[in-house]
């Protein structure tokens, strides 16, 4: 087992340099950057879960190649706060396209995916690797489908997980007014023995309403059983948000 963490700690660093490799020599075909700021209240944050009102900034930029696609997003709230979890959270994910149908079939994309998960708070910081399958699916009305299947190694466990990821982005209208529905679903499985996390699964879908290209507001809900992988542990937060787009 450690020989298949090390290869695939060694895989998922090799091909993040091999993506910025080919990311400064081709030029991308179309990129759409985004910074939001949300406010919810009765987070399960403080010491033993006590509820605890949060803001979070977040950045996130998505980029097109012509070989498959990136993304990075960032997380910050109470960065400040030494006594809880207020941190910074940052992930960056690279899609290589191996298989592109010609015709409309159901599946617009094979693709292989590395990834990584940066956290840093008063408690723990680490980067979780992470590498694995992706699938872009044709679905009728949505900008977009997509679902990763990843195996995870969690450097703080014993042991190893699965994560699967579900993300989606659909646009309607509503007279003129121009509204989206989006957002992922992440369920990842028990890692470790002892000190190890338990099966967890986090959603946050969005509705927003677009004022402009670049303006829009709108709500987040955040549900998070087993938060942080803690049995027992759970969110259910709804939260306002605007999100700048550029």
């Amino acid at each position: 087992m450690n020989k298949i963490k090390t290869t695939i700690s060694a895989a998922s660093i090799l091909l993040a340099g091999l993506t910025g490799a080919v990311t400064n020599a081709q030029a991308s075909v179309w990129s759409s950057s985004k910074v939001e700021v949300l406010y919810g209240q009765d987070f399960a944050r403080g010491f033993n879960g006590a509820d605890q009102d949060e803001a979070t900034f977040t950045f996130a930029n998505a980029t097109g190649f012509k070989w498959g696609d990136t993304f990075i997003f960032a997380d910050v709230n109470k960065a400040d706060d030494t006594d809880k979890t207020g941190g910074t959270h940052l992930e960056f994910s690279t899609r290589y396209r191996f298989f592109k149908p010609e015709d409309s079939s159901v599946i617009k994309g094979v693709y292989g995916i590395v990834q990584g998960d940066m956290t840093s708070n008063a408690f723990v910081q680490k980067v979780v690797p992470m590498i694995g399958g992706s699938l872009d699916w044709n679905v009728p009305g949505f900008r977009f489908f997509k679902t990763h299947l990843q195996y995870r190694n969690d450097p703080t466990k014993s042991g190893s997980s699965v994560q699967v990821n579900l993300v989606w982005n659909k646009s309607f209208t509503i007279g003129e007014e121009n509204f989206s529905f989006e957002g992922f679903a992440d369920w990842t499985s028990g890692e470790g023995e002892g000190f190890g996390s338990e099966s967890n699964l986090i959603m946050q879908p969005q509705l927003l309403w677009h004022a402009n290209k670049s303006i829009a507001v709108g709500i987040e809900y955040q549900y998070w059983k087993n938060r942080l992988g803690i049995d027992g542990r759970d969110e259910k937060v709804p939260q306002i948000m605007v999100r700048w787009t550029f």
